[in-house]
């Protein structure tokens, strides 16, 4: 053994002395590439005289090499000796300093050469040097030559052959992702400014890493040999172009062009951009893989409970700066699976909405998620809804820079409770926040409030109890807001959080359906005359109040609100409501005493309400046989009537004493005229008041109005009857106004009409022939076509209900005569519409009224012979007619 160690020394001795006698760098480095490695080997001896010798030349050959930078080093056979599995570790770790040493000087083309060779040399050595040999590929990266065509090798080869060594294509996957993450920045001026750097302590005595990186991974990507901004960007440039070649399985990479595509170098992101739209069609990102690892590159290792202190704090990554989580967060929206890895999406979101780094375009990002969210994540995952609501309200509550960020806040509130209802039922406080914001903010974001309530809406249609009662409260504050939008909302709960037949919410939908504005008292109009199907009413659900019910509410609202200045005053008059509100309060009521009597409810067509009457008729003398009447009284003393049916009529009565309206006169003629006995007395004192509705200008209701007192007078006798014929006659005479003509003439019609069928004339002070000459002789032939159709009309009314009492033929006035010149009015070109169709009306009465009608085969020929097309409906009703005679 002395014999070798001595002439190992003296070989180590001879290899010195060359060394000194070495005068120029070229035969310096032929020793060097001779004498190197196996002078490395020689670390392996048992002599401690030995090893310190090659210590001692080693010491001496680092001082020539480090002040010769163009001095080359026996690199690959440095590489092959540092893989050789028998080599002590000792000779390895030394062998690696000058591969480190030596790589960088090789020529560009030599260290592509080499490459393959490091990435190979890293198979189970210690992760420092894994690093170390990862820290001289990283830069060669940007001068590999890969084929342009990956399923064509034949030109040339793949110079990395990575498929059977998952262990290094890990490694180096994860020093290529550290590698993207660092920003450029200006070299330190000095090795000790960089260590202080580095040493600068934190909370535990440990350096504070980049974003996006660990302790560990800032040294080993930037603290052993400092890249400058331009290498930087070349290194990060050759691990896209790596990726690009698909040197490894796209899925793993990802990440890094993500990462990539933030970079603040244009080249770098420009490239990786392009490379991430290439694959765009291919890339799945509901691949567990990828958004496992966008997720923890975004919020970095956050300990978790469960996972306790596994990670060392040196190994833990920091989340990433705000410019790379904005390039991930679009990808996440494109991910189905991103939206449900609960907890992941959560964290992501409070920290865009609550991060110290977050700004508005990651708050907005942050809400776009959020919504993704909404549609995504599944309803059950209760604790994940009410996180986000929870986030959602702090943001709304807290943040006020970005309207626009605001209503997507907001938007994203409206879609959490359609997707968790759950959430928000016993949440009214909620609400009325939202309603009051609405109430304060600015259009855009009302406008938002707005969208989001009514998307909560569905959430509170099944309140019970005490929480029914608080909406309801609410609702009736914020329903007369001077905020369009307000009313709007608070009319869309009224008519969905409540039943059909919730008499408080039909109130506050009435009163919005005479709003100001067309969308909100459109919309009211709407929910109350829509009627729910046949099958929900048979599931229990009513489509509106009862009558009664219905009326006292009304009633008790109408007095309180006669003692607040929420009055409104017309003329002389002083309404309850405001006109369009009442008008529709009278036409609903309708609608429920028709439906309470077992009719279909209408309130458009007066024809269609006509044919409820018989119902309504067999109702309204149930009323008004189970309570007794009170004496008639105004609006605002009535508090002692309790009789739906009065009340009814009492408001009627009012809304007509001020604004007038056809429906509303024809709903008070309907109820009169139901019971004429029982409730036409009560307008007796009211005659002159029907009178003047008489002279309106308005055909329609001098008509109805015509009837009503008719009705009324029909209930008088003595002098009053004559009073009432005779001034009636008079009018009829006064030709100054076509319009008092008309009604009153019309009003002679009806009554006489409704004598006939009681078959009492007895208290006529004129006889009847004599007033159906008059109005034959004066007002048929009259040049005013208002008065013909009203007398032609008033003949009909007499003729319907019995016999007239003029001859049937013969010299003047005759039925013949009457039935001729009904029957020239009907094709004459002169004649309106009307007028035809109320002479075929006429005739048709005829018959029926008389069932000896001794002209009906004459009549009946007539109207076939001289009808229009135009006419075939009124035709048909009088052939209808005709037959049930």
């Amino acid at each position: 053994m002395a014999n070798v160690a001595v002439t190992v020394s003296y070989q180590l001795e001879r290899v010195f002395l060359r060394l000194g006698h070495a005068e120029t760098d070229d035969q310096l480095q032929d020793i060097i590439s001779k004498f190197l490695p196996p002078v490395l080997l020689k670390l392996s001896s048992v002599q401690e005289g030995v090893r310190k010798k090659v210590m001692e030349l080693l010491v001496h050959l680092n001082k020539r090499i480090k002040s010769r930078p163009l001095i080359q080093l026996p690199v690959e056979t440095l590489l092959v000796q540092y893989q050789d599995p028998a080599a002590a570790s000792f000779v390895t770790n030394f062998t690696i300093i000058y591969i480190k040493m030596g790589y960088p000087r090789l020529e560009v083309g030599k260290q592509c050469e080499l490459a393959p060779t490091l990435l190979t040399a890293m198979e189970g050595k210690p992760q420092p040097q894994q690093d170390s040999l990862m820290h001289l590929l990283i830069p060669t990266l940007y001068y590999m030559k890969y084929p342009k065509d990956s399923s064509n090798t034949t030109k040339m080869a793949a110079p990395f052959i990575l498929m059977e060594k998952p262990k290094t294509v890990q490694l180096l996957l994860e020093f290529m992702l550290d590698g993207d993450t660092p920003p450029a920045r200006p070299a330190p001026s000095s090795p000790q400014g960089s260590a202080g750097a580095a040493a600068a302590p934190s909370g535990m005595g440990l350096p504070q890493p980049p974003p996006g990186m660990s302790v560990y991974a800032a040294k080993r990507v930037i603290g052993e040999a400092q890249w400058s901004p331009e290498q930087l960007e070349q290194c990060k440039l050759g691990i896209v172009k790596f990726i690009e070649a698909e040197q490894v399985p796209e899925v793993e990479t990802v990440i890094h062009l993500v990462v990539a595509s933030s970079d603040t170098r244009h080249g770098v992101a420009t490239a990786a951009d392009l490379e991430l739209k290439s694959k765009q069609s291919i890339i799945d990102w509901n691949n567990p893989l990828i958004v496992n690892k966008m997720y923890k590159v975004y919020l970095g290792d956050i300990p978790l409970k469960t996972k306790g202190a596994s990670l060392k704090r040196e190994l833990k990554h920091e989340p990433v700066s705000t410019r790379v989580k904005l390039k991930i967060l679009p990808h996440l929206l494109r991910s189905r699976l991103a939206a449900e890895c609960f907890p992941a999406n959560i964290q992501v979101v409070y920290d865009g909405l609550f991060g110290a780094n977050t700004n508005n375009k990651l708050l907005s990002l942050t809400l776009q998620f959020v919504h993704h969210i909404c549609q995504i994540c599944p309803d059950t995952n209760k604790p994940l809804g009410l996180m986000l609501l929870n986030g959602l309200t702090k943001l709304i509550n807290e943040y006020k820079e970005d309207p626009k960020l605001l209503c997507m806040a907001y938007a994203a509130v409206g879609k959490l409770s359609s997707r968790m209802p759950q959430l928000f039922t016993k949440d009214i406080a909620l609400v009325q926040q939202f309603f009051e914001a609405m109430c304060k903010e600015e259009p855009d974001v009302r406008l938002a409030i707005q969208e989001a309530l009514s998307m909560m809406v569905g959430a509170y249609a099944n309140l019970q109890g005490a929480l029914l009662n608080l909406m309801e409260a609410l609702v009736a504050a914020y329903m007369g807001k001077p905020e369009v939008q307000v009313r709007q909302v608070a009319m869309k709960y009224a008519s969905t959080v409540f039943a059909s037949d919730h008499v408080p919410s039909r109130y506050l939908l009435l009163l919005a359906a005479g709003d100001t504005r067309e969308e909100v008292s459109g919309e009211a109009q709407r929910v109350l005359r829509a009627l729910p199907a046949k099958s929900s009413e048979k599931e229990g659900c009513k489509p509106m109040p009862s009558f009664p019910d219905m009326v006292t509410y009304i009633q008790e609202k109408a007095a309180q609100r006669m003692k607040t200045p929420a009055k409104y005053i017309v003329g002389t008059s002083i309404l309850p409501f405001n006109p369009s509100a009442f008008g529709e309060i009278v036409l609903y009521l309708r609608m429920c005493l028709a439906h309470s009597a077992g009719a279909t409810p209408v309130s458009k067509s007066l024809a269609d309400m006509q044919d409820d009457a018989p119902a309504i008729g067999r109702y309204v003398q149930t009323l008004l046989s189970n309570d007794a009447l009170t004496p008639p009284s105004s609006m605002g003393t009535k508090g002692a009537e309790t009789n739906p049916v009065q009340v009814y009529m009492e408001l009627l009565q009012q809304l007509l004493s001020a604004i007038g309206g056809v429906p509303v006169m024809y709903c008070l003629l309907e109820v009169v005229s139901i019971c004429p006995e029982k409730l036409a007395p009560r307008f007796i004192d009211k005659i002159d008041w029907i009178k003047s509705l008489m002279n309106t200008n308005k055909e329609d209701m001098r008509e109805l109005a015509a009837q009503l007192y008719a009705v009324v007078v029909s209930t008088m006798s003595g002098n009053e009857l004559k009073t009432a014929v005779q001034t009636l006659i008079k009018i009829t005479k006064d030709t100054h106004s076509p319009e008092t003509q008309h009604g009153a003439i019309m009003a002679l019609g009806y009554m006489v009409g409704r004598y006939i069928n009681k078959r009492n004339l007895t208290d006529w002070s004129i006889s009847l022939p004599t007033w159906v000459r008059l109005s034959s002789g004066s007002f048929m032939d009259s040049g005013s076509s208002l008065l013909a159709v009203a007398a032609c009309t008033a003949l009909g009314e007499m003729a319907r209900n019995g016999p007239l009492l003029i001859p049937s033929e013969g010299e003047g006035f005759t039925k013949m005569a009457m039935v001729d010149n009904m029957l020239a009015r009907i094709p004459s070109g002169k004649e309106s519409l009307k007028m035809k169709e109320r002479a075929i009306q006429t005739l048709g009465y005829l018959p029926v009224g008389d069932g000896d009608f001794a002209h009906q085969k004459k009549l009946i020929q007539g109207l076939m012979d001289s009808v229009e097309v135009g006419d075939w409906l009124s035709l048909q009703k009088t052939c209808a007619w005709l037959r049930r005679r």
